[in-house]
């Protein structure tokens, strides 16, 4: 997780989705209904490519990719090292949805990072643009719950909060694709029990 490794992920990305789009399959995406999404380190390539402004050496980098309409952000960690994270992410103007446990909790050499990064981050995600954005908070699951590690976050756990992401995830992108609310609505209602957070703005 270095400084450069961010941004030289969405150049990647970039890449490959000009391969992917240029590509003879690239016919039958439809280029118009994008959606960038990831998790952990790869939520903030992802917020990146969705609006997110690091300062680098003295100045403001942009790597926005506007062909990406919407952001789905897992277990987002702040952007340490590149300028004040509540400002970084401020300026995003796209629909966001964020996803996160309460025992959501990074710890490697040097870093750590709890639950209460993932809240703020949400908070400050389009403070300056009255961006759309969800927030769904799992109760005891942990960072990597949302990754195939069946074994983290409980084995009881683990399953429901999968299968629990995913109807979200569909949930949300239902709503961008016109559909409206009451997906949302269903799912906080049918996932209650697992859930420590639910909340919606300017939907």
């Amino acid at each position: 997780a270095q400084d450069t490794e961010a941004l030289h992920r969405v150049k990647d990305v970039k890449f490959a989705l000009d391969r992917l789009l240029g590509d003879p399959v690239g016919r039958v995406i439809d280029a118009q209904r994008l959606i960038a999404a990831g998790h952990s380190y790869g939520a903030n390539t992802t917020m990146l490519l969705a609006g997110a402004k690091v300062d680098m050496n003295g100045s403001t980098v942009s790597v926005k990719d506007p062909r990406f309409g919407a952001a789905i952000l897992i277990s987002a960690p702040p952007f340490y090292g590149l300028g004040d994270p509540l400002k970084i992410v401020s300026g995003i103007d796209g629909p966001t949805l964020h996803i996160t446990a309460t025992a959501d909790d990074i710890q490697i050499p040097g870093y750590g990072s709890g639950v209460a990064d993932r809240l703020a981050l949400y908070q400050a995600t389009g403070a300056s643009t009255q961006a759309a954005k969800v927030l769904a908070v799992f109760k005891d699951g942990s960072h990597s719950i949302f990754t195939d590690r069946m074994g983290t976050g409980g084995a009881a756990l683990n399953p429901k909060v999968k299968v629990a992401t995913r109807q979200l995830a569909l949930a949300f992108l239902n709503w961008l694709h016109g559909k409206g609310t009451a997906a949302l609505e269903r799912w906080s209602g049918q996932n209650a029990m697992l859930l420590s957070q639910f909340e919606k703005v300017a939907l």
